[in-house]
Order: structure tokens, then sequence, then C-alpha cells
């Protein structure tokens, strides 16, 4: 009986293919922090800016690997997004990052709308010289990304996120925040199909609008600004995911 050779194929034992780990840092023990709690930090960071693909299996194992920490609190970290719904659990190991369908996706940008420009008009209102001095200096590393060879890179992604998010915490509502970052875990790997190509400075200039309209204190142009940005991005995207089932 002739032996047949054993192919490579990324499976486990078990049959299972094997999940990649997106790239994470390592985790430093911090005093009166637990590690669940930093995995779980880590983890929120990564799939709101857009750090790990929309749809893709996670688990204890791998994450525990990248993390340099055991699984079990990496597990528990799974379980707290899982009830977030940033990741759905399919089975008693793996999880998947939340893809949203055209429906949900067009439900999240609604609330988002809202909840979002409310938050750049409290920021627009209550901005001083002195605080637009960060987010000037996101903003131009942005525009560096997107004039450069590679505006494609999810770096771009996390450009992105950190200005929206130093903007919205001009508003001065942590609880504000705290809700739109919910709203940022389900969209934020999404957005990994949202890749500006080479010289198109579009979002760039959506940027600048509400930039300059927070330091001209103007809520109205403001919010608007943040519309054209999260509608644009919208139009290229949805036609991108599935349909309802």
């Amino acid at each position: 009986m002739r032996k047949t050779s054993k192919k490579k194929t990324g499976r486990s034992a078990a049959g299972r293919r094997k999940a990649n780990a997106p790239t994470l840092p390592r985790l430093v023990p911090i005093e009166g922090i637990s590690v669940e709690r930093q995995a779980y930090q880590v983890l929120r960071l990564a799939l709101m800016s857009g750090a790990i693909q929309p749809g893709a299996g996670l688990t204890s194992r791998s994450l525990s690997e990248a993390l340099g920490v055991s699984p079990t609190p990496v597990r528990e970290a799974l379980k707290r997004l899982d009830a977030d719904g940033a990741v759905v659990s399919r089975n008693k190991s793996a999880f998947f990052v939340y893809d949203p369908d055209k429906v949900d996706f067009a439900e999240l940008l609604e609330i988002r709308l809202n909840l979002e420009g409310m938050a750049i008009r409290l920021a627009a209102m209550k901005a001083r010289k002195a605080d637009l001095v960060l987010l000037s200096k996101i903003n131009n590393e942005y525009q560096q990304i997107l004039s450069g060879s590679d505006p494609s890179s999810s770096y771009s992604l996390q450009v992105n996120f950190r200005f929206h998010f130093e903007l919205y915490k001009l508003s001065g509502s942590r609880t504000l925040v705290e809700m739109i970052e919910t709203l940022w875990l389900r969209i934020g790997p999404t957005l990994q199909r949202h890749m500006p190509p080479h010289g198109d400075m579009s979002i760039s200039t959506f940027h600048n609008r509400m930039l300059q309209a927070v330091a001209s204190n103007d809520p109205e142009a403001a919010e608007a600004a943040l519309r054209d940005d999260l509608t644009s991005a919208a139009r290229d995207l949805i036609p991108q995911l599935r349909a309802r089932a």
C-alpha cells in the first residue's frame, strides 16, 4: 500500500485552519491592571483603529502567542468583545471579527452621524487654540500618508482613528466618547475596505474642514464636514458589503 505524503495546509491536527493573529504589541505587566483587562484594551484599540480585518478568525491561542500571555485571560477578553458586538463566537474556541452587511452598516452610519455629530458640535463650542495643536499635527501626518507612496496602508486607518477621537474628546463628554467607541469597535475593521488610492486627498479635505470649523468655534460647519466625511466613505463601502440574507 503506497504511503501518501502529508502536505502542510495550515490546519491543526483537528482539521481546523489555524488562525493567524494580527500584529499586536506584547503585553508588559502593569501594576493594578489585570492581564485580562490589558488584553481587552489592546484588542479594542486594534479593532477600532482598523488593525484587524473584518471577518478575521481569532483564537485565544493565536492571540496569546502574539501578546505573550497565557490563553485564559485572552479568552475572557474575547468574551467581553463578543458581548460588545465586536466579535462573534461560532464555536468553543474561535471568534470572528464582526463583518456588517449593507443594512447593518447603514444603521450604524445613521447612529454615528447623530452621536459623532453631537460630539464634534460640542468640541467646536468648547475648543481653544491650545487644544488644536495635537489635532493639527495628526492631520498633517495624515496628509503625508495620503500623498505618499502607500496611502492604502493600515497605518492610515490608525491615524484617521486618532484624528477623530482627539476631536471627540474635546466634547468634554466621556460618556459620549465611550458610546462612539462602541460603534467604532464594529466599523473599524470594515474601514479596511475604504482605502484611498494614491493621490486621493478628498478625505484630507474633509478633515481640514472639520479642523477649521472647530478652530473657528463653528458647530454647524464642523458637523457638516463630519457628515460629508462619513457619508462619502459609506458611498464607497456599502456596495462592497454583502446583502442581507
